[in-house]
């Protein structure tokens, strides 16, 4: 395992990634990226990714904003969840850039897992946007000072 910076050279590994989540769960409101808004969103993030081997298992995309690091977008390989994958690469990014501001981040109401995922790393909710998804869910955005 190893977790490191991507790159130009890693997006058919992230767009590969996304397809998988996509073919797994259909384009569900919890994790909807069109491939237009997906390539914009990869061509001005930041991203950092986790590998088992050569295999993308995980990423993150996020900006860099004056008085925070807002993460846009977190991908899990289907294939790969519940191995901790996700938890180590955010302790990393916690780790590397959570001193230096906050660290900001939205959730869809109903993916719990996340929800306990970031919880148990320190993110805090710190409000909600009540019918911010195309289902009517409410987004939970979290911070991690």
């Amino acid at each position: 395992m190893r977790i490191e910076t991507l790159s130009s050279l890693h997006k058919p590994a992230m767009r590969s990634l996304v397809e998988a989540i996509h073919a797994e769960q259909g384009l569900l409101p919890q994790f909807y990226w069109p491939k237009e808004l997906l390539g914009a969103e990869m061509a001005t993030a930041e991203a950092v990714g986790i590998f088992e081997d050569e295999v993308l298992v995980g990423f993150v995309l996020y900006r860099v904003l004056p008085e925070a690091f807002e993460i846009s977008l977190v991908a899990s390989h289907p294939q790969y969840r519940r191995r901790g994958y996700m938890e180590k690469l955010f302790a990393h990014l916690v780790d590397a850039k959570g001193q230096e501001r906050e660290l900001w981040l939205e959730v869809h109401e109903e993916n719990v897992p996340a929800q306990k995922l970031y919880e148990k790393l320190g993110f805090k909710e710190v409000r909600r946007r009540p019918r911010y998804y195309k289902d009517g869910a409410t987004a939970i955005l979290y911070s991690h000072s």
